[in-house]
């Protein structure tokens, strides 16, 4: 079974997770993984709760409407999670994100050298 096969074209037609279980008779949680795994190769959308759909020819604008909505929700996330970085990594430093994961910032020039006699290239 493929669940791409279940989720119909069309804002209109849009379907919810709820009626995606009970058709599938998958439960809520694998449905959700499910949808995870089928939105790596199809544009499967939800937008204002109004269920999953696969966008139509005509309705590109709602795939970046929903981008938008998604990259928001990440800069969200990513923001509320930084004092909990602060308090893991330390405080007393600025953290750098880098590509998914967080690393303190280097030091400067006018810091002392971790090691007595150690030079910097």
């Amino acid at each position: 079974m493929n669940i791409i096969d279940f989720i119909p074209f069309g804002k209109d037609s849009a379907i919810s997770r709820r009626a995606l279980c009970l058709v599938t008779e998958l439960p809520d949680r694998l449905m959700r993984r499910e949808i995870e795994r089928a939105r790596k190769d199809y544009a499967i959308l939800n937008i204002d709760g109004s269920g999953y759909f696969r966008p139509a020819e005509d309705e590109t604008y709602l795939i970046e409407r929903w981008l938008r909505q998604e990259r928001s929700r990440e800069n969200s996330v990513r923001n509320a999670t930084r004092g909990a970085e602060k308090a893991l990594l330390g405080g007393s430093r600025e953290l750098i994100h880098v590509d998914g994961y967080v690393r303190r910032k280097r030091r400067v020039a006018s810091e002392k050298p971790q090691v007595e006699g150690q030079i910097k290239l």
